[in-house]
């Protein structure tokens, strides 16, 4: 229930209370609107949408729009997981969900309106979720970008992308929207798809601008932000499985080469934990076996940390982490959806690992099974 989704629909559906049963709110109901609201502002999403139905005023004054600058001015926003899109044995998930790490509970998100499925990326600036790029077809995929406002509770289009991709590395710099490498599918890439373009959206003119090409072109790499610098992991490069990694910074426009992994790894994901990333996957020695690895931006070298315990963690079901999603929270790593080695559908699965202890933990399954998702993080 603590979706904004969800919070409106019981709002609109319940109806007030009557005036006998509003009797023990008259301390709060004789406070000037902005007492109230620093008074109530602070309660959990479940608990404003009760006190929603207590009178009309109520219901006027603790609007989503309301709480949501409100939350933001006193630094009372809550961090959630959204995953988006996927693939289940062969058929599209057009579904979005939410994941409370307070609460620790799923809830829905309005269906996105694209034509793509998998293979986009998800972004977050402010209080809005991008969903950028993806598969569309066998012989086409989307620059469209689709945004979710958290604050109306509703999905728009905003200005596409200059070049169509899928399977691209994608990070937030200081509020603008960085992509780079994929697949293009268009007749002029047909010998050789993966790209090395890149490309910035500045959200405030909602337009694209070309920047610097990577050195390699690569796709279902992995990407992520520490700082003001993007970097980019591994992947499918022209001619082989690449364990290069590529950083960007924003201000020069340039690229510039790090250190290596060190093995081939097809990788599932990746996520920053203050200036360390998280890349999970499997080394092409051993594909049956689920990796973490750590690089550290700031030595600029890599540490193995072991298998992930599948075996232990998801009982009596043979599965990978290929087409899952990646990302952190609170210091956490979290990692969502995958792949059945039984029927090759999706997984619902999630799991949380605390860099710390070096535990894994499984949580509350997601509502669908996917693979191929992509996951944000967005404080509301």
């Amino acid at each position: 229930m603590e979706s904004l989704a969800e919070w409106k629909e019981i709002c609109s559906d319940r109806p007030l209370c009557n005036e006998a049963d509003t009797s023990s709110f008259g301390m709060l109901e004789a406070l000037p609107d902005h007492l109230l609201i620093l008074c109530l502002g602070g309660l959990s999403r479940y608990q404003l949408a009760r006190l929603q139905c207590v009178c009309h005023r109520f219901r006027n004054l603790l609007t989503p729009e309301i709480l949501l600058e409100h939350r933001r001015r006193e630094g009372l926003l809550e961090p959630w997981l959204c995953v988006v899109g996927g693939v289940h044995t062969g058929k599209q998930e057009e579904v979005a969900e939410m994941f409370d790490t307070r609460a620790q509970r799923w809830c829905s998100m309005p269906a996105f309106p694209s034509s793509t499925f998998f293979n986009f990326a998800c972004a977050v600036l402010k209080s809005r979720l991008y969903m950028v790029g993806g598969f569309a077809s066998l012989s086409s995929m989307s620059p469209s970008v689709s945004v979710y406002d958290f604050s109306t509770n509703t999905w728009r289009k905003v200005a596409a992308m200059q070049q169509t991709r899928e399977a691209f590395a994608c990070g937030v710099v200081n509020g603008q929207i960085y992509v780079a490498g994929g697949l293009c599918r268009q007749p002029l890439h047909a010998s050789n798809p993966r790209i090395n373009t890149a490309e910035v959206y500045i959200p405030e003119l909602n337009i694209w601008r070309s920047i610097a090409n990577m050195k390699e072109s690569r796709s279902c790499c992995a990407s992520a932000v520490v700082g003001d610098k993007l970097f980019v992991i591994g992947g499918y490069g022209t001619e082989s499985i690449l364990r290069t990694v590529e950083m960007y910074d924003p201000v020069s426009d340039n690229w510039e080469t790090r250190c290596e992994m060190s093995g081939t790894w097809i990788i599932a994901g990746c996520a920053a934990i203050g200036h360390y990333i998280y890349v999970v996957g499997s080394n092409m020695l051993d594909m049956d076996s689920q990796e973490l690895a750590v690089y550290d931006t700031h030595k600029d070298v890599w540490e193995l940390q072991g298998s992930i315990p599948l075996s232990s963690l998801v009982i009596g079901l043979k599965c990978s982490l290929w087409g899952c999603a990646v990302a952190a929270i609170g210091g956490m790593l979290y990692v969502v959806g995958g792949a059945s080695s039984y029927d090759g559908g999706g997984l619902n699965l999630c799991l949380m690992y605390d860099p710390e202890t070096a535990i894994w933990r499984t949580l509350q399954s997601m509502n669908s099974r996917r693979h191929g998702c992509a996951a944000a993080v967005i404080s509301f």
